[in-house]
């Protein structure tokens, strides 16, 4: 009986091994330089290859500009002035508060306009301001009416992330964009790069940073300007976004470039055979000569 038992058990574990893994549609996005590093515009479906776990995948839809996008806008909200208060001057001659809501409409009217966004601030939580909704007036207006007060307690945005990416997986949008306004990483969320890492590099949201530093001296509760910008970057970098700074470029030339590489990526799906306990390796080429591939290493599995 306890060969019988044993055999029995050996069969079900070859079956359940036999049998084929199941496939879900997956929609990433990659944008693509020519050799001038210049973003291509006009690839076709036939110039791109995909592979999971080095496994070749059917590209089933292409799309660029077209792709329904949910996008969420969060603030710092240590960089915002309190109510009635002087906000004082940036490095622009302007608070770096009134620096980034410039840079959120110059957004919101070359690149997120016509798609449905929300906005938030974070202290030590994640605080929505406004749901969902493709009315960009009424996004501009709560933008406009952002403000702080005394905190107890410094802004941790780890926490606030957490949050911001399980509200963006709930969407049906296969692109799914989130951009972060503050001056500098906090320490605290420095601290927790590795887990905010593996969370971003299986989510489907691209992650962009807004730093709007007043000067090369970072705050109590932030890392000194040389390392938030190196970890900005590399928290960006796992999702295929992007970490732009005030410090380095103009606020118009900050919107611009924002909006630009928003509006270049291209949205590709395919059926994929990860799943939340088994993650894998995803890599993407094209066939156009001297063309550069920035897109996130892992394939989403938050859906």
């Amino acid at each position: 009986m306890a060969v019988i038992g044993l055999l029995m058990l050996l069969l079900h574990s070859w079956a359940v091994q036999a049998q084929p893994a199941q496939s879900m549609p997956v929609f990433v996005t990659a944008s693509f330089l020519d050799r001038n590093r210049l973003y291509l515009e006009n690839l076709s479906r036939e110039e791109i290859r995909i592979f999971e776990d080095g496994k070749p995948r059917d590209v089933e839809f292409l799309a660029s500009k077209e792709v329904p996008v949910a996008y969420g806008l969060l603030w710092d909200r240590s960089m915002l002035p309190e109510p009635f208060a002087d906000p004082g001057a940036g490095r622009y001659g302007i608070p770096s508060a009134t620096a980034a809501t410039n840079v959120a409409y110059q957004l919101l009217d070359q690149a997120l306009g016509r798609h449905a966004g929300w906005v938030a601030v974070y202290d030590s939580e994640f605080r929505p301001a406004i749901d969902f909704t493709q009315d960009t007036g009424l996004l501009k207006d709560t933008i406009q009416q952002l403000r702080g007060e005394r905190l107890r307690e410094d802004p941790v945005l780890y926490g606030a992330l957490l949050t911001a990416v399980k509200k963006m997986s709930q969407r049906n949008e296969k692109r799914r964009v989130l951009i972060v306004f503050l001056d500098y990483l906090d320490i605290q969320t420095a601290g927790k790069l590795k887990p905010l890492k593996n969370l971003l590099s299986a989510s489907n949201v691209e992650l962009f940073f807004a730093s709007f530093a007043a000067s090369k001296t970072s705050s109590s509760h932030g890392l000194p300007p040389l390392q938030s910008e190196a970890s900005l970057r590399e928290l960006a970098g796992v999702t295929a976004g992007g970490a732009f700074f005030t410090l380095q470029e103009g606020i118009e030339e900050l919107g611009r470039r924002i909006s630009y590489q928003i509006a270049s990526y291209y949205t590709i799906g395919f059926q994929a055979e990860s799943s939340p306990d088994r993650p894998a390796k995803l890599k993407i080429e094209c066939t156009r000569p001297g063309t550069k591939v920035i897109t996130r290493s892992v394939v989403p599995i938050l859906q």
